[in-house]
């Protein structure tokens, strides 16, 4: 199985109790443990969470995935992305190309809800899985209504 990298759309949407059609896949591959994060998601995670209770959810559930850091390289590839992408009319942000880095240099496949990432995928060569959720089911917390 390829290893798989979880974009922060795809978390919240697990959060907010949306039915994902590859948890199935995902829960495979995080006992195998084959799934990572990295600091982006982390930060933009923690960024939505409302309460002190979800924050040490978000650090639970991630707790059961391996996390890359960021280092010095990491940060030059993404810049050249970046300016390579621009050359070509296509604008992506600095955590985008970082979590792009780190999917192309370990060979994963990024699990996303963020369409952009489809184009980006093909242009950086990199596999991209979009996700297919369910309705909306959120009430208002980063958390599943059974988890606050």
């Amino acid at each position: 199985m390829t290893p798989l990298f979880l974009d922060t759309s795809y978390l919240i949407d697990y959060l907010r109790g949306r039915p994902l059609s590859n948890k199935d896949e995902i829960v495979s591959a995080v006992h195998q443990k084959i799934v990572y994060y990295n600091g982006i998601i982390l930060t933009e995670l923690l960024s939505g969470a409302r309460t002190p209770k979800s924050q040490k959810h978000i650090e639970k559930m991630l707790s059961g995935l391996t996390y890359l850091p960021v280092k010095y390289d990491d940060y030059k590839q993404a810049g050249l992305i970046r300016n390579s992408l621009f050359k070509k009319g296509f604008s992506m942000s600095t955590p985008d190309a970082l979590i792009a880095v780190h999917v192309k240099k370990y060979s994963m496949k990024l699990i996303t809800g963020d369409t952009f990432f489809i184009k980006a995928g093909d242009l950086l060569n990199i596999k991209v899985e979009i996700l297919e959720s369910g309705p909306d089911q959120y009430t208002g917390s980063p958390l599943r209504s059974d988890e606050r």
